[in-house]
């Protein structure tokens, strides 16, 4: 349960006996080599010359069932001796160990809802198991001290819905500012430059539009889909494309670092941010994916939903598909997209990553933490 030693950042080991005093302690019940919301905080803060130590949960760990990694964690968590001034829950599921970790030191506690953990997409249709988040969430957050989200619209939605007395804190999930680079993406699959590459990036959950997407491709023979990540989805998905007879224009290169992300992003034509409103949570998603893209600087099929919405067309960084993601409109915005001129403003209006990279959001994130350390 501790990071690779290339993330770069402090980290304890769970199985230490040896007591140690941290300005800061991240706890997220996830690969942090692969989180990049966790990483780029803990980066952002050791910046600003605060100890901070970072607790994840390794690879294999990673893909054992959700209320194994919990318990396993949790029962670590309670047996590190480590003495914070303040603890930050990454994620929900970290949420009860952070709790401990503050009452046992008597410390502000801090909780990044990064997504509406109350209304999450891959647990659509699993009304048990949703109400158990729901009821595990609501009885957690009287006792955090503040609330980070990643949009305007979830801290308006999330301080209705828990009657918060402050506005949570918006921290965009954007990554820390990079020029684009030579990728090897391309050529390491033998894909040919006439060949349009779409790159998918992030976790392979259903309601990601993986399978709209599937379903286009037999109208887009030109088009050849990579996906970076994987899930429990993949499975089913592989089969779909299979029964489509567009395999062969698939690739699935699996989860990779978060520091090798950018440079194979690099390689795509067009990034893919096709989420489908199957909950409240995909409803108002803003995912880091977007910022990826423009990162890269390579246009966007964005799914025409509010705060995915609202951002094109401030930063008209790619093609709103309608919601339904029908094959026909995707279809149709891919042509758009492609198109020499829209292409070329849309790169342009991928320049405003400039302004928005993670160096600006480390600002507001870094003067919260000292603000709770005063």
């Amino acid at each position: 349960m501790t990071l690779a030693e290339s993330c770069g950042v402090h980290t304890i080991s769970t199985s230490s006996n040896r007591s140690e005093a941290v300005d800061v302690l991240l706890l997220a019940v996830a690969d942090v080599s692969r989180d990049a919301r966790t990483l780029n905080l803990a980066r952002a803060l050791e910046q600003e010359g605060l100890r901070v130590a970072t607790i994840g949960i390794s690879a294999q760990d990673a893909t054992s069932r959700a209320i194994a990694r919990w318990w396993k964690f949790n029962s670590r968590i309670a047996s590190l001796d480590v003495r914070p001034r303040l603890v930050v829950a990454m994620d929900l599921f970290a949420l009860s160990a952070a709790q401990a970790v503050a009452k046992k030191h008597s410390i502000p506690l801090l909780y990044d809802m990064r997504e509406f953990y109350f209304a999450l997409g891959p647990l659509a249709g699993k009304g048990i198991k949703q109400k158990i988040l729901v009821a595990h969430e609501r009885r957690l957050v009287g006792h955090v001290d503040d609330v980070i989200v990643s949009g305007e619209l979830d801290a308006d939605i999330v301080q209705q819905r828990f009657a918060l007395k402050k506005r949570p804190v918006v921290l965009l999930n954007t990554p820390p500012y990079k020029d684009p680079v030579l990728s090897p993406l391309r050529y390491s699959l033998a894909i040919p430059q006439t060949t349009t590459l779409a790159l998918y990036q992030g976790v392979v959950h259903h309601g990601r539009g993986l399978a709209h997407f599937l379903r286009a491709l037999p109208q887009m023979p030109d088009v050849h889909l990579v996906v970076i990540g994987d899930g429990p989805a993949q499975g089913t998905l592989m089969a779909l494309a299979r029964d489509l007879a567009v395999d062969a224009r698939v690739s699935w290169l699996g989860s990779v670092p978060y520091d090798e992300l950018h440079q194979l992003t690099c390689g795509a034509d067009i990034g893919l941010c096709l989420i489908e409103p199957i909950s409240m949570s995909y409803e108002y998603a803003l995912p880091n994916k977007l910022f990826e893209y423009m990162m890269a600087r390579i246009p966007s099929l964005v799914s025409d939903l509010p705060a995915l919405h609202a951002h094109v067309i401030s930063h008209p960084v790619g093609v709103l598909v309608e919601r339904s993601l029908s094959p026909t409109s995707i279809v149709a915005a891919m042509d758009r997209a492609m198109q020499v001129k829209t292409r070329a403003e849309m790169r342009s209006a991928c320049e405003d990553i400039r302004e928005l990279a993670y160096e600006r959001q480390a600002s507001t994130a870094c003067g919260l933490i000292r603000e709770h350390l005063t």
